[in-house]
């Protein structure tokens, strides 16, 4: 195993992959923004991915992240760029970057987050299956099929947070 270098590199070289199978809507593209705006290490630290083919340099895990770092009037962006592999590993890795392994225990995102909080952190509203209390009011006890989890169906506890 060879350890990849992450290099700075100028966006305007960069290509973006017509094969992304991530799309992110305007809320959620203004959440990556502020994102890389707040924390800019965290970019560095998940470098876009590439690949060099012919001279030119093909991104094909972070196109999000380099179309928010163009639109923020970033010059640069961190990159590995690799040589010479696989278009099975490429494919793999696309959805890799894009997929979310795991769940959420939402009782420990309940009880140290703030749901505002966690969507301004790019989380969706539809993620948030949490019990935020007891303080349910009458209007909160209406059955809607705003109050079921969309997945399961399951009815949700609204309330507001102690």
């Amino acid at each position: 195993m060879t350890l990849a270098n992450t290099q700075f590199i100028d966006i305007k070289l960069l290509k973006l992959s017509d094969k992304n199978p991530r799309k992110i809507d305007r809320n959620q593209f203004a959440k990556l923004c502020d994102s890389i705006t707040n924390d800019p290490d965290f970019l560095i630290a998940r470098p876009v991915l590439a690949q060099r083919i012919e001279g030119e340099i093909w991104v094909y895990a972070g196109n999000q992240r380099v179309r928010a770092a163009k639109k923020l009037g970033w010059k640069q962006i961190p990159c590995i760029i690799e040589e010479d592999i696989s278009e099975e590993l490429i494919r793999r890795r696309i959805v890799a970057d894009n997929v979310h392994h795991g769940a959420w225990d939402f009782d420990l995102l309940a009880s140290e987050y703030d749901p505002v909080e966690l969507l301004s952190y790019g989380m969706l509203e539809n993620d948030l299956h949490l019990d935020l209390g007891s303080d349910i009011t009458e209007s909160d006890t209406q059955d809607t099929d705003n109050d079921k989890c969309p997945e399961c169906g399951q009815k949700l506890k609204k309330g507001k947070q102690k």
